[in-house]
């Protein structure tokens, strides 16, 4: 067999494993800041040397493919700059598997962030998290001056609750992306005991994770109870009461500055039974943030 023939069919073999792998949604985790311009040089490179070496094949086709791949390279690659996407990898604190973070954002009039998940092992080969991509849009006047993607989805401070699920305070709220996820997130039981028994460890006193709590508080918060305090995926809520004008509010703050939400104050908590959130009302920087979902035992 010429030397020829084996690299027609090594070039096929790496294009058929490319095919299979992206319809199955596996990427080879070095070729995502790029694209797939580093396998369309090396297609383009290989066919064009077999082209001029070889007497069995014409220069004209040769020339034909340069035209036409030359385009395409070209194309790929003014796609991979137009997306600017940047690239995190946090790895589990359980075992040897990684989360990939693929993010970028868009900005016109407000900014928009978008953010791809995926799963490996040994961070070489990543296979993308279906139905877990999140976009977060922030309106210009609202958007605060340094704020990057990262802080936006709150890498650096997320927390493993288990072997497999990994939970970010983003800026609008908690967000947890499933490494192995079900065919249905919400009636994974063994997700759910993991979050649970994790959980119960790393509680605290004035910690909450409940949708009853939340509700007691709101009630406290009617009757104008001065120094109450719940703290909700690590952003401490305490209600203030100035008796002099009769008014009363809710100071917001971080516990260990792990929270989603700025530093601010807000008029009250509200039950969006459209958005499925406990939603943090009037604020300062913001009219209002997505607090804890409603669950339906409340």
């Amino acid at each position: 067999m010429t030397k020829s023939k084996w690299a027609f069919i090594l070039l096929g073999v790496m294009n058929l494993t490319l095919v299979i792998m992206h319809l199955t949604g596996y990427f080879i985790l070095f070729l995502k800041p790029t694209g797939y311009m580093i396998p369309l040089a090396i297609n383009i490179i290989v066919l064009a040397v077999i082209g001029f070496r070889s007497s069995r094949y014409h220069k004209y086709w040769t020339i034909m493919v340069l035209m036409l791949g030359i385009p395409i390279l070209i194309v790929q690659g003014l796609m991979v700059l137009l997306a600017e996407n940047s690239y995190a990898k946090i790895d589990s604190p359980y075992n040897q598997q990684s989360l990939v973070i693929e993010y970028r954002h868009f900005t016109l009039g407000e900014t928009t962030y978008f953010y791809n998940f995926y799963k490996t092992t040994f961070g070489l080969i990543g296979k993308r998290l279906d139905n877990q991509s999140i976009s977060i849009m922030i309106p210009g006047t609202q958007h605060p001056i340094g704020l990057g993607a990262e802080d936006v989805l709150g890498l650096g401070k997320e927390e493993w609750i288990a072997d497999d699920i990994v939970r970010f305070m983003t800026w609008q709220g908690m967000k947890e992306v499933y490494l192995h996820p079900s065919p249905s997130l919400t009636s994974s039981q063994d997700s759910k005991g993991k979050i649970e028994k994790r959980e119960q460890k790393v509680k605290s006193p004035l910690s909450s994770n409940t949708a009853a709590d939340i509700e007691a508080f709101i009630t406290k918060m009617k009757h104008k109870e001065d120094g109450q305090i719940i703290t909700v995926n690590g952003n401490r809520l305490e209600i203030r009461y100035d008796k002099t004008s009769g008014q009363s509010w809710i100071d917001v703050t971080n516990d260990n500055e792990e929270g989603a939400i700025p530093r601010q104050q807000c008029s009250r908590i509200v039950p969006n039974e459209e958005r499925g959130y406990y939603m943090l009302e009037e604020c300062t920087h913001r009219w209002e943030y997505p607090l804890y979902p409603i669950t339906e035992n409340r």
